[in-house]
């Protein structure tokens, strides 16, 4: 399916997705400062399977990098640089498949909501979801880093989908690849 380049541009629909999800990202991490203002505090969602909880992750993924003191300057800079590759992409390829620029929208919706929290003191990231069955136990997350994990599956689907997305002539561009010879 292809945008309707006369009503929305690319940059436009990634534009609505990324505004929408950070705006819902930093709304839900304002409620958890106010609702959990410690890490001692929970909200027990789904019994034995999902809680509301309070951390704050300096590092990335998993905590990785959490005791390094330049963890929160460096990944804010990766952010930014992140975000301004897929603007341009967008930008560039005025003729991407829907999926493409949703995940791309996603992606950068992710970056920038996590970014925030690492420019705003205390340079870190505010993790809440909590998701756990018996022992197996996920590492906190919240709304962006779950938009980033969205954003890349839909960008591996799209690469089943689509023969080359970023292909520059529409007419050979998003062929399904049971079309091709």
């Amino acid at each position: 399916m292809r945008i309707q380049r006369k009503i929305f541009s690319p940059l436009l629909i990634a534009g609505i997705i990324s505004v929408t999800v950070v705006i819902a990202d930093q709304l839900s991490k304002i409620w958890v400062r106010h609702a959990l203002p410690t890490n001692a505090h929970k909200i027990e969602i789904i019994t034995d399977h999902l809680n509301f909880i309070h951390r704050k992750n300096p590092g990335i993924a998993f905590s990785l990098f959490a005791s390094a003191k330049w963890a929160p300057f460096v990944f804010a800079a990766i952010s930014v640089v992140a975000v301004i590759f897929i603007i341009r992409l967008i930008y560039k390829n005025k003729h991407l498949p829907i999926i493409v620029v949703v995940a791309l929208g996603a992606i950068a919706a992710g970056a920038t909501g996590n970014l925030i929290d690492r420019i705003i003191p205390p340079h870190k990231v505010i993790d809440f979801i909590d998701f756990y069955i018996g022992q197996w136990h996920w590492p906190a997350f919240n709304i962006a880093d779950s938009s980033i994990c969205i954003g890349a599956f839909l960008l591996i689907i799209s690469s089943f989908i689509y023969r080359d997305p970023f292909s520059p002539l529409p007419s050979g561009d998003g062929e399904k690849k049971e079309d091709l010879p």
